[in-house]
């Protein structure tokens, strides 16, 4: 099931393409460490984007970057419970943050949108 996700998220995270890059990187939740993403984890994000991982809950990661990224764009799948994609633009291309819960972690991807 975890594949079907993926195809459903690229459209959104291709579509952070087409925005504008911001000036600055979007925050790191705070105690998230930088860490090698898992395949499953945000399959479709950028191969430059960093992955960070947390044992902080989903909805308490998800709340925290609704707070820290007011002006980002929010996209989730109402099937499923387990991922949120927050699109911020600006300059040449969208960035995009990938919250996931993944095997009982918290998984934060952060990154140029698809393909850039």
């Amino acid at each position: 099931m975890r594949p079907i996700v993926s195809i459903l998220l690229a459209p959104i995270i291709a579509l952070a393409m087409s925005a504008s890059a911001i000036s600055a990187a979007p925050p790191v939740y705070p105690g998230a460490t930088l860490s090698t993403k898992p395949e499953m984890v945000a399959a479709s994000s950028s191969p430059h984007a960093k992955a960070y991982v947390t044992v902080d809950g989903l909805a308490k990661v998800i709340a925290w970057y609704k707070s820290a990224l007011p002006g980002a764009d929010e996209m989730n799948d109402p099937n499923d419970k387990t991922t949120d994609v927050f699109m911020i633009a600006g300059g040449k291309s969208g960035t995009v943050v990938v919250v996931q819960a993944y095997e009982g972690k918290t998984w934060i991807v952060i990154g140029p949108g698809y393909g850039s």
